[in-house]
């Protein structure tokens, strides 16, 4: 059997590539907020209830970040272990895993179809060389990243700088923004330290332009293919001048607030493109998001809704969703029918799919900021940063995360879970058995 006819016979059977994505996700939540809650997780003296376990297994499995009560203080080596091995099953995605691990066996084939649904593939032709060269490119930068982390913790001990080499390389690998340092502080007391910056900067950048796109670069370094293929040209694109623009605006906005503490341009450009990297979707912080200015806070959320890009670690509604509505603008108003790049016309479905994600996307942030405003006594724009964050899954917060009500807890857990899923996704799962309505005849609605 051909794995077209495979995968055309699998799809017709009653389990869904689209329920294994979204029950895996649930289930791997609950174990995880289950296990997060025993008391053989936290350390001595720490208690910690039912929903704080759930909130900070939903962000670790969703690769967010947001945390209620401290990781470092509040669990021991287990509890740290579990949620690292949470954020590498959420962030790598199970499908990943699965496949490789089933790689050589005829299940493999089956378990090929869920991961060409969850890394948005085209087709399973080559998913098994997909999965290879995604496996090794993450041993390959986390384990130079663990190499370099251990040299900035070397004044610790051996195993506490090998544990948190580890910890944080691939919490950036996978867009995470979980760390050890204890206090709520992220890196902050290494806001200047040029080689953690640059090493964190490098796994999270890696790790959010997408799967296909460290294929599709290895590829051409090799000489396996001749260009990029679109998809990677407008990632890359996207994803620099995102980075730059954050980084120039962050350093303007904020040289008379934030980074008035810093003496020199280095440190300040340092601290400026640390905070534009991972604001889209990792959540680290080498400063403090509460003392920002309201400008900053509003530049920050845009970059959070755009998030990373498809088949990545990372969420948010996606570079290539961003560059093409942007394109879609441009094209518009030079009175085309539809968007352009690199010499090639991208397709009508690549912009409905757009069009659709980033309206659906708005409504559901929308309607839980106005929940959240209503159960919660901090200002709107600290409520607004929170659920792009949640929705996002960045992890960055202005320090209110702790504070909220259970209510709101339950909030953001649902909106990182439909974040990290992405609304386009469960509109899909909800309505696939749906049968389509009678084509009716068109009639035009006068616009604007």
């Amino acid at each position: 059997m051909t794995i077209g006819a495979f995968e055309e016979k699998f799809l017709r059977k009653r389990i869904h590539p689209l329920n294994f994505l979204v029950w895996g996700l649930f289930i791997t939540i609950l174990v995880g907020g289950f296990l997060l809650w025993l008391p053989f997780t936290h350390k001595a003296g720490v208690e910690v209830s039912a929903v704080n376990a759930l909130f900070t297994a939903t962000s670790a499995s969703t690769v967010t970040g947001l945390v209620v009560i401290d990781t470092f203080e509040s669990y021991n080596f287990w509890g740290q272990l579990i949620i690292l091995l949470l954020i590498n099953l959420g962030g790598l995605g199970y499908m990943t895993l699965i496949t490789f691990s089933f790689l050589n066996s005829k299940i493999g084939l089956k378990y090929a179809v869920y991961m060409k649904e969850s890394l948005n593939l085209p087709s399973i032709g080559d998913i098994f060389q997909l999965a290879k060269k995604v496996f090794l490119t993450i041993i390959l930068f986390e384990f130079v990243g663990i190499l370099m982390l251990m040299w900035v913790f070397r004044d610790q001990s051996f195993l506490t700088a090998l544990w948190n080499g580890i910890f944080h390389a691939m919490s950036a690998f996978n867009n995470a923004g979980f760390d050890l340092m204890g206090g709520f502080r992220s890196f902050m007391d290494y806001s200047t330290n040029i080689i953690l910056n640059l090493v964190i900067m490098m796994l999270i950048f890696c790790g959010g332009i997408g799967f296909i796109v460290i294929s599709d670069v290895w590829g051409v370094v090799i000489r396996l293919k001749k260009k990029f293929s679109l998809h990677t040209k407008i990632v890359l694109t996207t994803s620099l001048f995102l980075i730059i623009f954050g980084a120039l605006s962050f350093y303007y906005l904020e040289s008379q607030g934030v980074l008035s503490v810093y003496d020199s341009t280095l440190d300040k450009g340092i601290v400026s493109t640390f905070q534009s990297v991972t604001s889209r979707t990792a959540g680290f912080a080498t400063i403090d998001f509460g003392k920002v200015s309201t400008a900053t806070v509003l530049l920050i959320t845009l970059l959070m809704f755009v998030g990373a890009s498809p088949g990545s670690t990372g969420s948010g509604i996606k570079t290539t969703t961003f560059a093409v509505i942007v394109l879609f603008i441009f094209a518009a108003l030079k009175n085309k029918d539809m968007p352009e790049a690199f010499g090639r016309r991208i397709a009508r479905e690549s912009l409905e799919k757009a069009l659709l994600l980033f309206i659906l996307s708005l409504v559901v942030i929308f309607f839980f900021i106005v929940f959240i405003s209503i159960v919660e006594p901090f200002s709107l724009s600290q409520i607004v940063f929170e659920a792009f964050s949640a929705f996002g899954t960045v992890g960055l917060s202005t320090g209110i995360t702790p504070h909220l009500t259970s209510a709101s807890k339950l909030a953001l857990i649902l909106l990182m879970f439909i974040g990290r899923l992405t609304p386009l996704t469960l509109v899909v799962w909800i309505s696939r058995n749906q049968k389509k309505n009678v084509e009716l005849l068109e009639e035009y609605v006068s616009i604007g």
